[in-house]
């Protein structure tokens, strides 16, 4: 008898335990609970519930100087030969 008690109370623990875990965390199946959920769903995806991103703006900063001498100006290019109208 001694060593059904000694598997049985520990049985018994883990069974209430797993019986209170499951009453806790179930769905609740009511027709309100069902419209919340809806709601919930609905309002997470509209426009207005979307983060609102910008970009931070940066000053200008100067442009910094080359080493070396200066770059001399760019001479024109021709107009391109081909075929055309």
């Amino acid at each position: 008898m001694n060593v059904f008690l000694y598997l049985l109370v520990p049985m018994l623990i883990v069974a209430v335990f797993a019986l209170v875990s499951w009453a806790r965390n179930r769905q609740p199946t009511s027709l309100e609970a069902g419209l919340d959920s809806f709601r919930r769903e609905m309002q997470a995806l509209s426009p207005e519930a979307a983060p609102n991103f910008r970009r931070r703006e940066e000053p200008e900063r100067p442009t910094a100087k080359r080493p070396g001498p200066p770059r001399p100006p760019r001479q024109p290019r021709p107009p391109a030969s081909g075929s055309g109208s």
